[in-house]
């Protein structure tokens, strides 16, 4: 199989790991447009830490706490 076309080898996972805490980004929820987000520590809100995933807050949803 070519290297691109590898189960797990994908542009988005890249991508995944690339956010920093405190980050602003677009985040998108199913169902949900993308909204504004800041990319949170999974530690600080109790959380495992994860890869493949990324802790966000959006705005507007509640007051700010990071």
């Amino acid at each position: 199989m070519a290297p691109s076309r590898r189960k797990g080898s994908s542009k988005a996972a890249a991508a995944r790991r690339q956010w920093k805490v405190g980050d602003l980004v677009l985040a998108k929820v199913k169902g949900f447009p993308a909204w504004p987000a800041k990319v949170g520590e999974p530690q600080s809100l109790g959380f495992a830490a994860d890869w493949k995933k990324v802790v966000v807050h959006f705005f507007g949803t509640k007051p700010e706490q990071m």
